[in-house]
């Protein structure tokens, strides 16, 4: 006998997790599909012989049929460990078992071995032989139900037959095979794709042409989860997709592809479920600047996770990524990044603030290169494209793994300033070594070419000597000399460059050489440095602090000669050394007062100097020299007040009026004679030795006080002949005076006419300057000027006119314009007329406007009544 395995499949309806299953039918034709699980504990009779199944199992429940009126009692439904999962039909006749693949009944030795099994459940309430199920007669009509319509196919079988058996109702009555196509569509529920078949189906649904049984003999249980069926496609759901792909691209477009086909498929499965392992395609990290790749984190290393939205867009390769999503960063450095994986080392190399570093751990030279670095292959690369002001050497060195403070560096030489000495880049393994902290110093092959190149002012012995041993250059004694802090007002003026002893009284000790010149012996310090010092005096000074020359200089103040030489009451020509180092140095008394004190007899200058015993003020003539008086406002001569010249004295060598060339007056250049009386241009002896003079030479000696005018200068310091200049009159300083004698033509002083003439005070030539006032005396603040309209224009520049005018003695005559007195809002004339009826009201100022008529002039005051505009003289 053999099933219908059409009315088989549409009456199966039970769980997918059975590993065989067996088909009972009895001679009524009624049968179940019972599925079967191992269970031990349980065994099967079974033939001794064959090992065949014999008879079910007495554990499986029995139901006794319902047209025999038995009562339906079901084993295990109180049974509290809940093993007892379902029972089997129990029929009314003989029990037939059928191979469910072959149709073939199973009896004897042909029953399947079954040891260690169970029945797990078989759920057939009710089964269709051929007249039971719901026709179409003008109504659906349920089996057994005659006479009871339904409206329509579905309800008859709803209202008939048990859910389990519904689709094999409507397949009975149709035809068409209700435990769906295998076909895809979505269910939104769990966010993934299933099979179009009953939830319950045990049939391989990637069979063709139709839902054929799994074979009893599938090694794997589990296969048929491969695909897991999602129940019947509702009507109303217009989806029906050949594959899982498919299906996932057009209903879940909020998912990736692979991960909810992962999910229709392989994420279906039982425990242990295989894990979502990822596209290994990239997508971006943003928060950390970094591409990733779709899989799971740690394998490998560039994983950043499984990504399941659609939103993250995915990439083929890490390249394409940074371009797409992270262009802003070094394309090189990006994808060496997402390579490496999130916070792990590049090993590549990358611009910091003060060189490269390489992105690496391990060691403490090695540094995180930021997201936004661009990378670089080899130190060589980063420092010649990145940093390629500093010296590469230097970066290389900088940029290795194992730099540290003990590395050797660079081997070159670079200066230190503050110690005024080069070092050599290198650890500190030996007295000239120190790392250089910066690569944009200047680097040389040697500590010479050092010295030269950076330190070319300090004494190249010394900085080689300080450089290779480690020194600094304020601690290398060079024995050389140097100009002393004190210059050359102290008691050593140069010293030597050694440490001080009290057996080397010359070292003014060790010197920092940074600035410094050295010079190879006192002399040449003193020579080369004070030029304007006596060198005897300086040298002595300068190898022997604290020891006297014994040589003799002039004291002006005193007007004898002193000695240099320790100052002692018992050595009364001793007066230590001079207040000036320029102070000419003599070998003896009577050498300095022929000299420098000429004018005092010998014998009264040497017993002076030599006793201490002064000679008095009379007794010097002076030096007979222009210098400047005490207030420092014009020159004066260096002689006696008063008295007559004596043969011998200064002032007949110098001739202070013939070598300035000064006149009086017009005549010839005074030349003094022994005899004269000392003119009035003396004023006194100077004891200040430090007084500057200036020889013959007056016009130097105004040149020296150049607050005062020089011709202002000249002329009272000779009181010559006057400037014949002007100058703004002190007691008006709106008009100019003329700058010479009240009347040139009585003096009998000139040969020929001045360039300007006056008489009774007043000038009569030029004719463009009649009528000023000549005055003589003029003052150290007076400003002259070489015509009388400049001295208008510099002093009243607001009117000239009037000034010029004024200097003259007369009015301006005015141009006749009208001009507006606004004092009386009135139009004036531009005059001076005061008779009657005359519209004349004195001269327009510089300021004022004048305008050609008296109509134009009364338009600008245009609110003045016409007739009150123009002003008269009432007078």
């Amino acid at each position: 006998m053999k099933l219908s395995f059409t009315a088989a499949v549409a009456a199966a309806a039970f769980s997918t997790h059975a590993s065989a299953f067996l088909v009972v039918l009895d001679s009524n034709n009624e049968y179940c599909i019972m599925q079967v699980k191992y269970i031990p504990g349980n065994d099967w009779d079974t033939d001794a012989t064959t090992g065949a199944i014999t008879t079910l199992p007495s554990s499986i429940p029995v139901y006794n049929d319902g047209d025999a009126g038995n009562t339906i009692a079901q084993n295990g439904v109180n049974d509290p460990t809940g093993e007892i999962l379902a029972a089997v039909k129990a029929f009314s006749g003989t029990i037939t078992v059928f191979d469910p693949v072959s149709g073939n009944v199973l009896t004897g030795a042909s029953l399947p071995t079954m040891t260690n099994a169970d029945l797990e459940w078989c759920q057939s309430y009710s089964t269709f032989a051929p007249e039971h199920y719901c026709k179409a007669d003008g109504a659906w009509v349920g089996s057994g139900q005659e006479g009871t319509l339904g409206g329509t196919l579905k309800e008859c079988c709803e209202d008939n037959h048990p859910e389990s058996v519904y689709n094999s109702c409507i397949e009975k009555a149709t035809g068409i095979v209700s435990m769906g196509d295998a076909s895809w569509y979505g269910d939104q529920t769990d966010q993934k794709c299933v099979r179009n078949c009953d939830t319950l189906n045990l049939f391989d649904p990637d069979s063709t042409n139709s839902l054929d049984l799994h074979s009893f003999a599938d090694p794997d249980p589990s296969s048929n989860t491969e695909y897991e069926c999602g129940g019947l496609r509702p009507e109303w759901l217009d989806q029906d997709y050949a594959n899982e792909d498919l299906c996932c691209d057009d209903v879940f477009t909020s998912l990736q592809g692979d991960f909810c086909a992962y999910k229709s498929t392989t994420g279906s499965k039982p425990a242990p479920t295989p894990a979502y392992t990822g596209t290994y395609e990239w997508y971006v990290d943003g928060s950390n600047s970094i591409c990733k790749q779709d899989c799971v984190v740690g394998s490998p290393v560039s994983c950043g996770g499984t990504i399941e939205a659609a939103s993250v867009e995915l990439y083929t390769s890490e390249a394409d990524c940074c371009s797409a999503q992270l262009a802003w960063l070094p394309s090189a450095g990006c994808e060496a990044r997402s390579i490496a994986g999130e916070n792990n080392p590049t090993d590549l190399f990358w611009a910091s603030s003060d060189g490269c570093r390489e992105d690496c751990t391990g060691s403490t030279n090695c540094e995180s290169a930021p997201s936004s670095a661009k990378l670089y292959s080899d130190a060589e690369e980063c420092c010649k494209k990145a940093n390629n002001w500093l010296d590469l050497e230097w970066c290389e060195t900088r940029a290795a793994r194992d730099f540290s403070s003990t590395s050797t560096g660079t081997g070159q030489w670079f200066v230190d300033y503050e110690d005024g000495v080069c070092h050599k880049d290198c650890g500190n393994n030996s007295a000239e070594c120190e790392l250089a902290t910066s690569g944009s110093l200047n680097f040389f092959s040697s500590a010479s070419d050092c010295c030269k190149g950076s330190l070319g002012s300090v004494d190249q012995d010394a900085c080689v000597q300080g450089s290779t041993q480690g020194l600094t250059i304020s601690t290398v004694p060079t024995n050389k000399w140097y100009v002393a802090s004190g210059g050359s007002g102290s008691d050593q003026p140069c010293k030597e460059d050694c440490e001080t002893s009290g057996s080397a009284p010359s070292c003014g000790g060790i010197v920092a050489k940074n600035g410094i010149r050295l010079y190879d012996s006192a002399n040449d310090c003193c020579k080369q440095a004070y030029s304007w010092v006596a060198v005897d005096l300086c040298q002595v000074q300068s190898e022997n602090a604290g020891v006297h020359t014994l040589k003799w200089y002039v004291d002006y103040g005193a007007n004898v000669c002193k000695q240099d030489c320790e100052v002692d009451s018992n050595s009364p020509e001793c007066d230590g050394y001079p207040e000036e180092q320029s102070t000419k140095m003599f070998t003896s008394a009577s050498a300095c007062c022929a000299a420098k004190l000429s004018w005092i007899p010998k014998e009264t200058c040497e017993t002076a100097s030599t006793t201490g015993v002064d000679p008095t003020d009379s007794d010097s003539p002076g030096t007979g020299e222009w210098r400047k008086n005490d207030s420092w406002s014009y020159c004066v001569l260096d002689c006696k007040e008063s008295g007559t010249i004596a043969a011998g004295d200064n002032i007949l060598d110098v001739q202070p009026f013939v070598s300035s060339g000064v006149k009086f007056y017009g005549t010839a250049a005074v030349d003094l004679a022994s005899g004269d009386d000392y003119p009035p241009q003396c004023d006194g002896v100077t004891s200040d030795s430090s007084a500057t003079q200036y020889k013959g030479s007056v016009t130097n000696c105004c040149k020296s006080i150049n607050w005062v005018q020089a011709e202002v200068c000249y002329y009272l310091s000779t009181r010559g002949t006057p400037t014949q200049k002007y100058f703004a009159d002190p007691s008006d300083r709106t008009k100019c005076v003329v700058h010479q004698t009240e009347d040139t033509a009585a003096t009998g002083f000139y040969a020929t006419p001045p360039a300007v003439v006056c008489e009774a005070g007043k000038v009569t030539l030029p004719a463009d300057s009649e009528g000023v006032e000549c005055v003589e005396d003029i003052g150290v603040s007076t400003k002259l000027y070489d015509s009388l309209d400049e001295c208008c224009k510099k002093n009243v520049s607001w009117d000239v006119d009037s000034c010029k005018y004024g200097s003259q003695g007369t009015d301006a005559p005015g141009s006749g314009d009208y001009y507006i007195d606004w004092s009386i809002e009135q139009c004036v004339q531009d005059c001076n007329d005061e008779a009657t009826g005359s519209q004349c009201n004195g001269i327009a100022k510089s300021w004022q406007t004048t305008y050609g008529s008296e109509e134009t002039c009364c338009k600008q005051i245009s609110w003045v009544n016409r007739r009150d505009c123009l002003y008269y003289q009432t007078r």
